[in-house]
């Protein structure tokens, strides 16, 4: 089996496990923060399982689901999870949940309402080399989609890996829970290293890009199971620590 095809099966299956989990999590525990990082770890798998798809040849529904749910989606709603979790103003979360919602809305309508060439589409080549010649949107719409690209992926890549360094640096200072303290450093890597990815595709080497997502998945699966040993139960514990997951 080809590489290309490996990485996006792999990281759809992880993501796809990971989601359940952190899902059945939420419906056990509660947790807006375990919700939203749900919805952002089964798109993470959609878009993964959306990629591999198109290794067998074009659909116009899946590359617009691989960009809408890869590229738009995932980072935002994985970084409003941790809005939720660290953000004491609980208003403050509220709002920046229904920003997320409502751009990630128009960013699907964006997506999906794009004019697309299939003829554009080249076997072989990574989809990451090709999408701008795909999508044959021009001038302000192409502009307008790139800006809400850039503005969630940062948006969100800022809260997930910042909240984790942070979280990490509370148990740090602390001396306690120190496997939390791991688990949100592996957490912050696992966050950082699609956003890298995304670096070397504006670089012109997109390379790294995919082995990132995989990498990154299996990071942040793995620092989440570390964070959340023997955590105790928020109605038990009304006080729980910052980075109580």
């Amino acid at each position: 089996m080809s590489t290309s095809l490996l990485i996006p099966i792999t990281t759809a299956v992880v993501t796809g496990v990971f989601a359940v989990m952190v899902f059945a999590r939420y419906q056990s525990r509660g947790g807006w923060h375990l919700f939203a990082w749900g919805v952002g770890l089964a798109l993470y798998s959609i878009g993964a399982a959306a990629q591999a798809f198109l290794f067998g040849g074009f659909n116009e529904f899946m590359f617009k689901v691989w960009y809408w749910a890869g590229a738009v989606a995932v980072a935002p709603w994985l970084g409003q999870g941790t809005i939720f979790l660290l953000v004491r103003k609980k208003n403050w979360a509220w709002i920046s949940f229904w920003l997320v919602t409502v751009l990630s809305i128009i960013g699907l309508g964006m997506v999906f309402l794009a004019g697309v060439d299939p003829t554009a589409y080249q076997p072989g080549v990574d989809l990451t080399e090709q999408f701008r010649e795909i999508f044959t949107a021009t001038g302000g719409a192409k502009a307008a989609r790139t800006i809400l690209v850039i503005f969630l992926n940062t948006y969100g890549t800022i809260f997930l890996v910042g909240g984790a360094i942070y979280s990490a640096f509370i148990f740090w200072r602390k001396r306690m829970l120190v496997h939390r303290m791991w688990g949100n450093i592996l957490i912050a890597v696992g966050g950082l290293l699609p956003a890298l990815g995304g670096f070397f595709i504006l670089l012109g080497n997109p390379a790294f890009k995919y082995a990132g997502q995989l990498l990154g998945g299996v990071l942040l699966f793995a620092g989440f199971l570390l964070a959340t040993q023997d955590a105790p139960q928020r109605d038990q514990h009304p006080a729980a620590v910052e980075g109580d997951i």
